[in-house]
């Protein structure tokens, strides 16, 4: 008799119940609205006039934050844009200067948490390992798309912003490419996966205390971060801009602004994302 009386009791219970979460981003390059036909002065330090050509990021291992610094994971909502707690934001629409991109855009991620008062919001902008180093070919949305990979032992390209100087000189770079990922894996060979972690993973951590999704916006714009390197120029036998490879210095003053290190240079505050 008491076994059942316990178990009504649990059953008059309320169920916790989670609630719904919408995280609402902008692109924009040097505090202009990201464009595929707009052009975008004083970049750098050398303040180049650019062309965007490509503006796309994955972001992985949302989690809500309570003012007491608690965390709860976000349930990411399973769509052409998210699976397994991976999204894809892009904000480039195949047109213009974007020839290369995609018509689809996405600006925000939807999901769930429990329910509960919450003050911020952490993130990855990143691939998790378990998920960075298989066959895109093969692969669910957004996960399949090629022009996000760089190869199998290096995985996805977790950031991609190109931009192309439109004063470059006829022998100059092709453009400065910021792409973010996973570097010093070790694996046989470029098509095949690693075994264990990249030496640097380089996923990119964001977190803002005081956040309010149903007001605010979480703007990504690269201007801060290239702020010191010249867009003009490429350091020799390097790939264009900064690609996150190791020895390459025209990552030397850019890799630190995205919170990571790079070699000996110690990371800084992210300076990519910021909350309006």
């Amino acid at each position: 008799m008491k076994k059942l009386a316990f178990c009504a009791l649990l059953a008059a219970q309320p169920a916790f119940a989670d609630q719904p979460v919408t995280l609402n981003f902008a692109a924009e390059i040097g505090g202009q609205p990201f464009a595929c036909d707009a052009t975008y002065a004083g970049m750098g330090a050398t303040g180049a006039e650019v062309r965007a050509v490509d503006f796309r990021l994955y972001v992985s291992g949302v989690e809500m934050i309570a003012a007491d610094g608690s965390r709860a994971p976000v349930t990411l909502d399973e769509s052409d844009w998210q699976h397994a707690g991976v999204a894809l934001l892009d904000f480039e629409d195949g047109t213009a200067a974007c020839a290369n991109g995609t018509a689809p855009v996405n600006t925000a991620l939807s999901g769930t948490v429990a329910e509960k008062e919450y003050t911020g919001v952490a993130f990855n902008v990143g691939v998790p390992f378990a998920m960075n180093h298989g066959d895109p070919t093969v692969a669910p949305s957004p996960l399949n798309l090629t022009s996000m990979f760089w190869n199998w032992r290096g995985g996805y390209k977790f950031v991609r912003i190109d931009m192309v100087p439109t004063d470059r000189s006829a022998d100059g770079p092709k453009g400065w490419f910021l792409h973010l990922g996973s570097t010093m894996c070790a694996s046989e060979g470029k098509t095949d996966a690693p075994a264990k972690p990249c030496k640097t993973p380089n996923l990119m951590e964001v977190t803002f205390d005081q956040f309010d999704p149903a007001t605010q916006t979480l703007v990504i714009d690269p201007a801060a971060v290239v702020a010191e390197a010249d867009l003009r120029v490429n350091a020799p036998e390097t790939s264009p801009g900064c690609m996150s490879f190791p020895r390459d210095a025209d990552c030397m003053k850019v890799m630190a602004k995205l919170g990571l290190d790079y070699g000996d240079v110690p990371a800084t505050e992210q300076a990519l994302v910021t909350a309006r």
